[in-house]
């Protein structure tokens, strides 16, 4: 949880805020808490809503800070993100879960699968914490006795197209924002200039 050093960008009301919604959580006061974040995001940018979604980890509100989030990486017009993209799924006493498939749509589905082949392996240097490492740099870190987290396994399924990542049911907002920023920049370097990117049922 984010509740430490300021960021230079943040705006002071709205990082009080925040830091007052996380201990209003910590201590119980659920609504509370929404309203504080609620605050927060509307005096802030997108990285608020990212923020706050890390805050609620493990909260049945999880998912919605999740949705509202998503879509930040959206482009109008352009290379588009579904609200379902990364979703955190469960609630109401079932485990949470997070769906870590992304599908592309598209009306050039051999650049698509170009792309989401170029994704796979930086995917996999992905930390918890957002960071997209070179692999010299991940393979020092993944050296060390206690690394932060990576995906374990990433692959390509050609014919819907779509690239999944095994996470061992883990949470990791930070991780989802920095792969669609991936998937994202690979479908632009393939050429692709309009297409929809979305997470599928999970089954």
């Amino acid at each position: 949880m984010d509740t430490d050093a300021l960021p230079p960008s943040a705006d002071h009301s709205s990082e009080a805020s925040f830091r007052r919604g996380c201990l209003a959580r910590t201590s119980g006061q659920w609504e509370h808490a929404q309203e504080l974040f609620e605050e927060a995001v509307r005096g802030s940018g997108p990285q608020m809503l990212w923020r706050v979604t890390e805050a609620c980890l493990y909260g049945d509100e999880a998912a919605l800070w999740m949705r509202r989030a998503v879509v930040t990486e959206s482009e109008p017009g352009g290379i588009t993100v579904g609200p379902d993209a990364f979703g955190i799924l469960g609630g109401n006493g079932d485990a949470l879960v997070q769906n870590w498939e992304i599908a592309v749509e598209s009306d050039e589905p051999a650049r698509a699968v170009a792309a989401l082949t170029a994704a796979q392996p930086r995917l996999m240097r992905v930390f918890e914490d957002g960071r997209e490492l070179s692999p010299a740099e991940a393979e020092d870190l993944w050296d060390e006795a206690f690394p932060p987290y990576s995906p374990n396994y990433a692959a390509v399924d050609a014919t819907v197209p779509r690239i999944w990542m095994d996470c061992k049911d883990g949470i990791y907002p930070h991780i989802a924002r920095t792969a669609l920023r991936i998937v994202t920049d690979e479908l632009r370097k393939a050429g692709v200039r309009q297409a929809h990117v979305f997470s599928r049922s999970h089954r």
